[in-house]
């Protein structure tokens, strides 16, 4: 068959369209013409568009549209989401069938004893009346858990978490750890029950390391336990999923003492001293004491018998009492020496005080003391002619003293023996009568009094309370006292003011009067494990004296001149404090307007 060039060319043309349009129709065929979303109620089609990247003109992979439902499906609204495609004229139409999370109609918690259920809601972001989205709940979830272990507990959100399809509510099952045992290792001689006794945490409790710290801090308060501790306390699993065994270790360290010694005291100098003391007696935590002493400045001997019961009945009522015949030494000179000479002037306190105690809290107790003494006071004898003897024969007075003081306070500190944080405050009245008499021409007789005072301490450093008591801090310790009084008292029943506990720098008992006031500033640093350096402003006074009082002090060979109104002094200078079984050991330096005196003492003075 003969063929043209016309009809060849026409062939070439057709078999090349026919290899094109084909190709055509197949490339039209993987567009995607629309993207309809359905079964949506609550959720709109625009928030679900949103969120995927298949768009209408776009290339249909079957990659791209597995994407997008997974895309929807991380929304966290739907239960389930079904992919559908259909082939149309205009390309390939993809349908997402969606079945939304029922909407939340109730939140209900269970499980929850530590923390109340409207506490915990106002955690979550979830709402009544919204479709559930299970990403909010995990993240609600997640607030929970970290809100119990920001106070103290350990919790979980157990997998029945749910909502019930039929009614909406949503159902929060909280599994709170819960303490099985407390056990005490360690302990050789005190009894398990007096260290139990002191934690507010006990077996069935729901457990929290705050309570359980507080609780530690507590026992070793108590000083029959050294702090030096690798650890505090140890959880280890209970019998069951959520119950917790507490092991808390101690280590324990002398308690009783007997001691016959020599020692140096700012106010009795020369100290010759036989002491038997014991503070967890039989190991029950019970405290006896037999002091016996004499000095090279006294008129015979003192002693004193005291006993301590720290738990009189459940409700940790504590009693302390004491026997007593002791000399208190006045207006003597500092421990390194002084310019001025010591005084001759003591008291003789011969009597006995009971107090009984009883917390209202955690952290407030309330405290009577009953106190019963006569007083006999001294003065080295002077020539008659002396023109101070009057004055010595004024302050030499003797008498009795019978009292009831009432007193509350109030301890938020992180421990009692060496705070770093929190705050003390304690209000005092102490109701009385005296009956005494003068050699002078001085007040006698018998009168009613009544004294007021205050004491307010409070303790500041980085970190709040300390979850371990070996931790040492820089801190900055502040303290405001005062106090008045009523009545017509012996000069021994007045605020004495100045010396190793009050105001640093100036000789023991140096003001005296009826009222008084002192603020104290330390300032506490770390210089090794056992040594803490310590700088001090120390301002106060004590002033208002009876007027047959003020010029007494010229009686003492000293210049001891009174003042009837408030005359601050300041005392300030540089300390140490040296750790030791006993407790620390205190010497401070201070200067003051009259000189510099050292003051050595136990404890710190606030």
């Amino acid at each position: 068959m003969r063929v043209t060039r016309f009809t060849a060319q026409m062939i070439t043309i057709l078999m090349a369209l026919n290899l094109i349009v084909p190709g055509i129709v197949s490339a039209q065929d993987t567009l995607i013409s629309e993207v309809v979303v359905t079964g949506n109620e609550n959720i709109s089609k625009e928030a679900v568009l949103t969120v995927i990247a298949l768009k209408p003109g776009a290339k249909f992979t079957e990659e791209a549209v597995q994407e997008a439902k997974k895309a929807i499906q991380a929304m966290g609204n739907f239960e389930r989401v079904v992919v559908g495609t259909e082939t149309t004229p205009d390309g390939i139409r993809v349908t997402f069938n969606v079945v939304e999370n029922p909407v939340v109609k109730e939140i209900k918690f269970s499980g929850n004893t530590a923390i109340d259920a409207e506490k915990l809601r106002s955690l979550m972001r979830t709402n009544v009346g919204h479709v559930l989205n299970i990403n909010t709940l995990e993240r609600d979830a997640d607030a929970i858990r970290t809100y119990y272990k920001d106070q103290g507990y350990i919790a979980d959100i157990t997998e029945e978490i749910g909502i019930d399809p039929d009614t909406g509510v949503l159902s929060i099952p909280v599994l709170e750890n819960v303490v099985e045992s407390i056990e005490v290792t360690g302990n050789k001689k005190t009894k398990d029950y007096v260290i139990l006794r002191e934690m507010d945490l006990k077996a069935g409790d729901v457990y929290n390391s705050k309570v359980l710290v507080r609780d530690l801090t507590r026992i070793y308060d108590l000083d029959f336990f050294e702090v030096d501790v690798e650890q505090w306390y140890r959880l280890e699993p209970g019998s069951d999923i959520g119950r917790l065994k507490v092991v808390i270790p101690v280590k324990e360290k002398k308690t009783g003492q007997v001691t016959l010694g020599v020692g140096y005291s700012s106010r009795q100098r020369l100290v010759g001293q036989a002491k038997v003391s014991e503070t967890n007696f039989r190991g029950r935590g019970q405290g006896i004491n037999l002091l016996w002493e004499v000095g090279s400045r006294s008129r015979g001997t003192s002693y004193e018998l005291g006993y301590y019961e720290p738990w009189l009945d459940s409700k940790h009522t504590s009693l302390s009492a004491s026997i007593y015949n002791k000399l208190i030494y006045r207006f003597t000179s500092n421990v390194l020496g002084s310019n001025n000479a010591d005084s001759d002037y003591d008291e003789r306190r011969q009597g006995a005080s009971v107090t009984l105690a009883r917390p209202f809290s955690r952290t407030t107790k309330g405290f009577l003391t009953l106190r019963n003494e006569s007083v006999d006071t001294r003065l080295d004898e002077l020539d008659p002619t002396d023109p101070n003897a009057g004055l010595r024969e004024l302050l030499s007075q003797d008498g009795r003293v019978t009292s009831g003081t009432f007193r509350f306070t109030n301890n938020t500190r992180d421990s009692e023996l060496d705070p770093v944080t929190g705050m003390y405050s304690s209000y005092a009245l102490e109701i009385g009568q005296s009956n005494f008499t003068s050699e002078g021409n001085g007040a006698s007789g018998d009168s009613f009094f009544s004294k007021y005072s205050v004491d307010f301490r409070r303790y500041f450093s980085k970190g709040g309370a300390r979850e371990d008591l070996n931790e040492r801090r820089r801190t900055l310790a502040v303290r405001l006292m005062a106090g008045s009084l009523t009545g017509n008292v012996p000069f021994f029943e007045q605020y004495f003011m100045g010396g190793a506990e009050t105001l640093r720098g100036y000789k023991e008992d140096r003001f005296w009067g009826r009222n008084m006031l002192l603020l104290s500033t330390e300032y506490r640093f770390p210089i090794t494990s056992g040594l803490t350096g310590v700088g001090f402003v120390d301002i106060g006074d004590a002033w208002d004296a009876p007027p047959e009082y003020l010029n007494a002090g010229d009686a003492l060979g000293d210049d001891l001149t009174q003042h009837s109104s408030f005359d601050p002094n300041i005392g300030y200078g540089i300390g140490i404090r040296v750790r030791t079984p006993i407790g620390p050991i205190r010497l401070d330096y201070g200067f003051g307007s009259e000189g510099s005196r050292a003051h050595f003492s136990l404890g710190h003075v606030f």
